[in-house]
C-alpha cells in the first residue's frame, strides 16, 4: 500500500520543531525563577567517595556516599559566583539524589552556604509534552485540539476540587468527589463528542457504571464491617484516610468506565448508522460481544497499573523479612480493593452502555427482542 503524506503529519512536524525549540529555551532559562537560584555543576568528573557501609539484621546492604560539587550560580543576586558543596546520597536514591557533571540544579544560598534543592527538570517536562502533542496531532489531526482542551479543563476542575476539599478540611469528601465525577465526565465528553445523543448516552452509561458499582461495593463493605480495610496505610493521609480512599476509588472507577462506555457506544452508534435495519436483539448481542472483548484487557491494565505502583514498597517490606500476609495488608490491600471495585464497574458498564445505546440511539422495537434470528417481521 502506497504511503500518503497527510496534512496532519506536517502539523505534527511543526509541533515537534516548536516543542524542541521550547525545550532548549527552557533548559537554558534561568532568570524566570525567583524562589531559588539556578546553578550548574562545573565538574567534568565529580569526586565520589564511600563514607559508610551498612547492613541490617536481614542482610540488606546499603552504602552512604558523598559527592564534592563545584557550582556556578546562573541567576539571582549571586549570579556568577562559584561555590563548593557536599552532597550525601544513598545508591538506592530512594530519598536522596545523585548528581552528574554539567547538571543544572536549583540552590538556596544563605550566608554563603548553597543548599541543593532539587535538579532542574523543567526542560524534561516540556520535552514530554512536546512528544505527546506531536503524536496526538499525527494520530488524530485537528481532533487533538479538543483532546488538549479537555485535558486542560479536567486539570483545572481537579485543582479547584482539591482547593475546595482543603478549604472544607475533608468534610463531605465523598459528595465532593462524586460531584467531581459528574463534572469531569460531562465536560470531557462534551468537548470531545459535542452535545448530541451519543454524548448523552455515553455520559449516562458512565455515571451509572461509576455510581452503581461504587454503591454496590460500599454496601458490601458496610455489611462486612469493613474488616481488614487498613485505611491508615494510605500514603500521606493528612485527613480522614477512609474518606480519601473512597474519593480515590470514585476517581479511579471513572477512568476505566468512561473509556469503556465511549468505546462500546461509539461502536454501536456506527453499527446503527451503517446497518439501519439492525434489530434490538442484534444490537444487544453486538454490545455484549464488544464488552467481552474489552473487559479483559481493561481489567488487566488496571491490575498492572496497581502492581507497578505498589511494587517498590512491596519489595521493601519483603526484604525486611515481613510475611506475605502482612506485606499484602500494608501495601496491597487498598489498591487491590480499588482494582476489584473498578473491575465490577467495567463489567456493569457493558450492560449500561448497551442499554443506553438502545434508549438514545435506536428506534425501539420491543417486539424484535422476542423474535428468533432470521424470523420475518
Amino acid at each position: 500500500m502506497k504511503f500518503k503524506w497527510k496534512k496532519r503529519y506536517t502539523i505534527a512536524v511543526i509541533v515537534a520543531i516548536v516543542g524542541a525549540l521550547l525545550t532548549v529555551l527552557s533548559y537554558f532559562a534561568t532568570d524566570i525563577y525567583h524562589k531559588d537560584d539556578v546553578a550548574v555543576i562545573t565538574d567534568s568528573k565529580i569526586k565520589d567517595t564511600l563514607i559508610e557501609k551498612s547492613e541490617d539484621v536481614y542482610k540488606n546492604a546499603d552504602e552512604t556516599r558523598q559527592q564534592i560539587l563545584h557550582l556556578k550560580v546562573l541567576s539571582g543576586k549571586h549570579k556568577g559566583e562559584t561555590y563548593t558543596t557536599k552532597n550525601v546520597y544513598y545508591p538506592s536514591q530512594l530519598t536522596t539524589q545523585k548528581y552528574r557533571a554539567g547538571q543544572r540544579i536549583f540552590v538556596n544560598i544563605k550566608k554563603g552556604d548553597p543548599a541543593i534543592v532539587n535538579p532542574k527538570r523543567d526542560w524534561v517536562l516540556v520535552l514530554v509534552v512536546t512528544i505527546t502533542l506531536a503524536l496526538m496531532v499525527a494520530a488524530v489531526g485537528k481532533h487533538s485540539l479538543s483532546l488538549v482542551v479537555s485535558m486542560v479543563i479536567s486539570w483545572l476542575i481537579f485543582y479547584l476540587i482539591i482547593i475546595w476539599d482543603v478549604h472544607l478540611n475533608g468534610a463531605h469528601i465523598i459528595l465532593l468527589f462524586g460531584l467531581a465525577d459528574i463534572v469531569f465526565s460531562f465536560f470531557s465528553l462534551l468537548i470531545v463528542q459535542g452535545l448530541n445523543k451519543k454524548m448523552l448516552a455515553t455520559w449516562l452509561a458512565t455515571l451509572l457504571g461509576v455510581f452503581v458499582s461504587f454503591a454496590l461495593c460500599y454496601v458490601i463493605m458496610k455489611l462486612t464491617g469493613e474488616s481488614e480495610m487498613k485505611y491508615e496505610t494510605g500514603d500521606y493521609a493528612t485527613q480522614d484516610p477512609r474518606g480519601l480512599f473512597l474519593a480515590q476509588t470514585l476517581i479511579g472507577i471513572l477512568g476505566a468506565v468512561m473509556d469503556e462506555a465511549t468505546d462500546i457506544i461509539s461502536s454501536l452508534y456506527e453499527l446503527i448508522q451503517t446497518k439501519k435495519n439492525i434489530t434490538m436483539r442484534q444490537l444487544i448481542h453486538s454490545g455484549r460481544t464488544m464488552g467481552q472483548e474489552i473487559m479483559g484487557p481493561l481489567i488487566n491494565v488496571l491490575v498492572l497499573i496497581f502492581i507497578a505502583g505498589a511494587l517498590p514498597e512491596t519489595i521493601l517490606y519483603l526484604r525486611d523479612n515481613n510475611t506475605l500476609a502482612s506485606t499484602f495488608g500494608f501495601t496491597l490491600s487498598l489498591g487491590a480493593t480499588q482494582s476489584v471495585i473498578s473491575a465490577i464497574g467495567i463489567v456493569l458498564t457493558v450492560i449500561f452502555a448497551t442499554g443506553c445505546s438502545l434508549f438514545f440511539l435506536k428506534k425501539r422495537d420491543w417486539k424484535s427482542l422476542f423474535k428468533k434470528e432470521g424470523e420475518n417481521k
